[in-house]
């Protein structure tokens, strides 16, 4: 039996062994990677809209970390990085053709940085000064609408600017787009001549000049419910298969979001109702309200796609030979999550109603069918909360 002292001993031998093999242990740079690491070489320009590429052949050296272009523009220096792995730069930002000296760096692994070569870029017209020599102005009702062409679908924003009360100039709209073409309207004005500032802006905060414009709004009105009913029978239509009588057609223009349209189940799609406006009217927009319950919104029979068409007379027949199709309507859930998913900025949009314009015209109708060729859940029957037009007659 071994005893406490001889214990003691060899716990004392295997504390001296483990001590005498721990020796300090330094990090520092792997071998080589201290030096400044090779140029690259062969730097060509490729000259875009606002922008540049710049590629380059890569060296060859285990101690090259990333390459670095840096440039100063309007006062402001500005870079971007590539790694090893890459041989191009992307150099961006420019809101005029100005040509502009950027200077391209090796960076070793501890951030040494070589000598730059220089490469001088030229870049192209810049998309806020394109997009801003192909706006198109017109009245719209309440206001005006912006038509543009954007060739380089370039991320930018067109903000519409006028006078308040107070005579002070404010922002209107701010309409946000990388389309290659597009328009939108800005609306809450009278009928009465007004000015109107358009201005394009990017995310560099470049600045095209300001476009001013006076232009006479179209009138506009919101359309009057009590004259809305319902065109029943109609063949083809879903108007009176309702899921029970306490979600009749009616409940579409009764100013209640609480109350609502539903038709019977296994209907199939599409599936389409009519409404007699009352009057002849040209139609300006329209506010569509989904079911108003959590568990419904962008979710069961709620329409996601539905098409919006007009007549004077319709066809006895109920095909759509007298029906002029005006335009159809995408529901856009903001969070864009699958079914079932929903978001408070989601919640928001669908208590608040969503908008959507109709094209300008001077065609006036009476009749409106509205066809649900999908919903959100992919059901066999339709709901609706509330609809409200506006337009003129």
């Amino acid at each position: 039996m071994f005893s406490k002292r001889n214990s003691t001993l060899i716990v004392l031998a295997l504390i001296s062994v483990i001590l005498s093999n721990c020796k300090e242990q330094i990090n520092g740079p792997l071998p080589g990677s201290d030096a400044v690491p090779a140029l690259v070489t062969n730097a060509t320009v490729t000259n875009l809209h606002g922008a540049a590429t710049i590629r380059y052949h890569v060296p060859a050296d285990p101690g090259l970390l990333y390459v670095e272009a840096e440039w100063t523009y309007k006062g402001v220096t500005r870079n971007t990085k590539s790694s090893y792995y890459s041989d191009s730069l992307a150099i961006t930002g420019f809101g005029d053709t100005n040509p502009c000296t950027v200077q391209i760096y090796s960076v070793g692994q501890t951030e040494k940085r070589s000598a730059p070569i220089s490469v001088t870029v030229n870049p192209l017209s810049a998309p806020v000064q394109d997009v801003f020599k192909t706006l198109v102005v017109k009245p719209d009702f309440g206001g005006i609408n912006v038509a543009f062409t954007n060739a380089a679908a370039g991320n930018l924003v067109i903000s519409v600017f006028t006078k308040d009360k107070n005579g002070v100039n404010v922002v209107a709209n701010s309409f946000y787009t990388n389309l290659l073409s597009g328009n939108f309207s800005t609306r809450g004005f009278d009928a009465t001549p007004r000015v109107f500032g358009i201005v394009v802006k990017d995310r560099w905060n470049n600045l095209s000049d300001t476009l001013y414009t006076t232009q006479t709004p179209l009138f506009e009105l919101q359309l009057n419910k009590a004259l809305f009913r319902e065109l029943t029978p109609y063949t083809g239509d879903v108007n009176s298969d309702i899921y029970s009588s306490a979600y009749p057609l009616k409940n579409v223009w009764d100013n209640n979001l609480t109350t609502i349209y539903v038709t019977k189940l296994n209907l199939g799609m599409p599936e389409s109702f009519t409404i007699d406006l009352g009057v002849k009217a040209t139609l300006s927009r329209m506010k569509y309200w989904q079911r108003q319950s959590t568990a419904f919104y962008y979710a069961a029979q709620c329409p996601n796609v539905f098409e919006v068409y007009g007549s004077n007379s319709p066809p006895a027949d109920g095909s759509y030979n007298g029906w002029t199709l005006i335009t159809i309507c995408n529901s856009q859930k903001p969070s864009g999550l699958p079914l079932g998913i929903t978001t408070n900025d989601d919640i928001a949009a669908a208590q608040a109603g969503e908008d959507f314009n109709f094209p300008i015209s001077n065609q006036g109708y009476r009749y409106l069918r509205f066809k649900v060729t999908s919903t959100y859940g992919n059901s066999t029957s339709i709901n609706f909360a509330e609809l409200t037009l506006w337009g003129a007659y």
